[in-house]
């Protein structure tokens, strides 16, 4: 099975003041990510704006993706389709230009059983046969894998190689009790991140990450090395930046810090997200000034 320990970082997509994917921008980020020692990368979940991007410019950074990583960490591509249709159709074009593996979200709009999603991501594992993760966020999608269903997944799924879990702590948790031992649990929650790897979690998928990579790592190799109380001590410092990180929409002051501590990440979002609001720059700021992050 493929290994996927340490922190991931869910890239934000740079962009053009067109819209375009900032095929320069994109590049100098990935290298600054793998400069920084993170473990793996994540393009085009949620926080890449994946809903927005035309497929076209999916399909671009995907292909600028794959030629600037390299190989040097394995680069997963995040899916988030409604269907099957498309799902399968992007699935196998990441699949052709070299992606390492796939994170599928869970099928949204309708809301599917817990054999609907069985079903669904066999089916895609039967046709795309490549590395998949689940991901699992049912506040956004009002879809959640139960452990019990990813149970019957690691039996019915020949590339089944893990779940970005979102879900809840108990969850997660659960889900180590479960299924830990067969595939790489991860979690995407900032705020419980440390807590779930001192668990067993085998790593983070974080947004956050592309601003402070290095503190990730660092909080990483803490709990690796046994470091448990300079982990979360090092988590509630940075408690407050990610609270105001996550205070709006969280892409569009993601993108705002990004560019004030002088990590490359293009200047716009794309509908609906718009520029954040002037408190959210002035916490940010604050938050940012308090690590010494700006001066």
């Amino acid at each position: 099975m493929m290994e996927l320990n340490g922190i991931m970082t869910a890239l934000v997509t740079p962009l053009n003041p067109d819209g375009t994917v900032n095929e320069q921008a994109l590049i100098e980020l990935i290298d600054y990510q793998i400069a920084h020692k993170v473990h793996s990368l994540l393009l085009l979940g949620g926080t890449g704006e994946y809903t927005s991007l035309t497929l076209e410019e999916r399909h671009r950074a995907v292909d600028i993706s794959v030629k600037a990583v390299n190989g040097r960490v394995p680069l997963l591509v995040g899916v988030l389709e409604t269907g099957i249709g498309e799902c399968v159709k992007f699935c196998q074009y990441c699949k052709a230009a070299g992606a390492d593996a796939l994170l599928v979200l869970t099928p949204f709009y309708f809301v599917g059983t817990q054999d609907a999603l069985v079903e669904f991501y066999t089916t895609l594992d039967k046709t795309v046969d490549m590395p998949i993760l689940v991901y699992n966020i049912p506040y956004r999608t009002n879809v959640n894998v139960l452990p019990d269903t990813m149970v019957r997944l690691t039996k019915t799924m020949k590339n089944l190689v893990g779940i970005k879990e979102c879900a809840s702590m108990s969850q997660a948790m659960e889900l180590l009790n479960k299924v830990g031992s067969q595939i790489n649990v991860l979690t995407g929650d900032e705020f419980s991140a440390v807590s779930l790897m001192t668990m067993g979690v085998k790593g983070a998928i974080m947004a956050t990450a592309n601003v402070v990579p290095d503190a990730w790592v660092e909080m990483y190799t803490m709990v690796k090395d046994g470091n448990i109380q300079g982990a979360m001590d090092m988590s509630m410092r940075y408690f407050s930046l990610f609270k105001a990180l996550f205070s709006e929409n969280y892409v569009s002051p993601l993108k705002y810090a990004m560019n004030k501590v002088g990590v490359p990440c293009g200047e716009p979002l794309l509908l609906p997200l718009i520029a954040p609001k002037p408190e959210t720059i002035a916490w940010v700021d604050q938050e940012l000034s308090k690590l010494g992050l700006i001066s």
